[in-house]
């Protein structure tokens, strides 16, 4: 399930805010659930698929010789994790 399919869900089962989520477990832990397997994969935690994703992208740019590049996308990761942090 995807982003667009997970949020479609949700907006069935009431979730209208953040603040929503807390509850989420109690009345729908199935959703609950697949909302943060797609949140975990998205802030790229092993083993799932957007860890994967950036570990081949990262050494596909150090592989071609675009040592600026990998770092970069290391760091604009590590902000983006930060971000949604801040969020929930």
């Amino acid at each position: 399930m995807h982003a667009p399919a997970t949020t479609s869900a949700l907006r069935q089962t009431r979730v209208k805010y953040i603040a929503d989520l807390g509850a989420l477990a109690k009345t729908n832990p199935i959703s609950a659930m697949t909302f943060s397997i797609t949140m975990f994969s998205y802030a790229g935690i092993p083993p799932l698929a957007g860890f994967c994703s950036k570990f081949y992208l990262f050494f596909a740019a150090l592989g071609c010789g675009a040592y600026f590049l990998a770092p970069v996308g290391v760091v604009t990761s590590v902000i983006g994790r930060w971000a949604a942090n801040r969020l929930l």
